[in-house]
């Protein structure tokens, strides 16, 4: 049995790529390729890091849900046993892991242990990386970061250097590294792309199905969310009750679109390539070249003291008056569903009638299909 191991970065489709793998696991299944579920049926395989010693870095959300780092435990373990078993009844001839914080979230130790794990099903493991511009993945998880949790981040170089360092030290070859950008990738997709390049002859690329998860949110869309959490007392409990206003922000940016995608403010996005040095490592050393990816700028100078304090709106472009016509529009959305009072004097966000969590999950059904005819 041949295993891959995507391990990442995150920001690079990984979501779509899981999802897409775990709505055609039982087609792969009949080609040969295992998909596990691991656990509780999850798109992907977050409980991997548990296994290698990572538990403390599972998302906060995750670990909450399992009963902390020791619960975290239990489950991967019982997950992974679970995996085990299938493999020995079906004798799959190709096994496909992923879980996007492999590669940055644990040290050479921790990705030795998963090398260990892996080593009695397998000597014959692919550790795959696809890697995004340094300005783009800043900027994605700066949209991701005030979409679920409003923590302001300065840029950071990424250890991409001694990442790929230990996963070659803990796997025995180099990794798989790919370029997230749509001119160099099969398709111009990370779905396609990763079929064509790791489960051929298993799998037809086109079997498997486009889907395009996480839809960002419009820089105006954003800076409402945190004035949102902030007049709702900037509690935890207060951030998870404005995020179920997500699904209807990205309704609302479907209706009035922005003038244009969110735009890091020029100092921002010079501050994030300058200190990208493993960047400019990868394209050094022949590992890998990002397409539009200025090496002469980067020089590893340190981010502005400013930038490390600043609020996190402050970081890109946002047009005042359409803010103001979405918080309108929400307003009025929530006046005529009778939800609540007006968002804007409100100290709490009603939590949604049953009819429109009936319409935000048929949004969300919806919303891929809508993406991919709209290019």
């Amino acid at each position: 049995m041949k295993i891959i191991l995507h391990m990442g970065q995150s920001k690079t489709g990984t979501s779509s790529l899981q999802e897409s793998l775990h709505a055609a696991a039982d087609s792969l299944r009949r080609c040969g390729v295992l998909y596990p579920s691991m656990g509780r049926k999850y798109v992907r395989h977050l409980l991997l890091m548990p296994l290698c010693g990572a538990a403390d870095r599972l998302p906060p959300w995750q670990l909450e849900s399992l009963g902390g780092a020791e619960g975290a435990v239990v489950a991967a373990r019982r997950a992974w046993a679970a995996t085990c078993e299938d493999i020995r009844r079906n004798r799959p001839e190709l096994l496909v892991l992923s879980c996007e914080h492999i590669v940055l979230q644990t040290n050479g130790i921790q990705k030795a242990r998963l090398a260990e794990l892996l080593s009695p099903l397998s000597s014959d493991v692919t550790p795959v990386i696809y890697v995004r511009h340094p300005v783009d993945h800043y900027r994605s998880r700066l949209q991701q970061s005030i979409k679920h949790r409003d923590r302001h981040f300065p840029p950071v170089g990424l250890k991409l250097p001694e990442a790929i360092h230990d996963s070659e030290a803990a796997f025995g070859r180099s990794p798989e590294l790919v370029a997230f950008d749509r001119k160099v990738m099969y398709g111009g997709d990370v779905v396609y792309d990763f079929a064509t390049r790791f489960l051929a002859p298993w799998v037809n690329p086109a079997d498997l199905p486009s889907l395009n998860s996480n839809v960002g949110l419009s820089a105006e869309a954003l800076v409402l969310l945190i004035r949102l959490r902030a007049e709702a007392g900037g509690t935890y409990e207060a951030s998870r009750r404005v995020a179920r206003l997500i699904p209807v922000l990205e309704r609302l940016d479907m209706s009035d679109p922005p003038s244009q995608p969110l735009t890091l403010l020029p100092e921002v996005a010079e501050a994030a390539l300058r200190c990208s040095v493993g960047y400019r490592w990868l394209a050094e050393t022949g590992r890998l070249r990002i397409p539009g990816l200025d090496l002469d700028k980067i020089d590893g100078a340190p981010v502005p003291d400013w930038m490390k304090a600043a609020p996190p709106e402050s970081l890109f472009f946002h047009d005042p008056q359409r803010l103001d016509r979405l918080r309108s529009a929400l307003e009025k959305r929530q006046s005529d569903s009778g939800s609540g009072t007006p968002l804007r004097n409100s100290s709490v966000v009603p939590m949604p009638s049953p009819v429109n969590r009936l319409s935000r999950y048929i949004l969300r059904k919806l919303m891929p299909i809508v993406n991919r005819k709209n290019g």
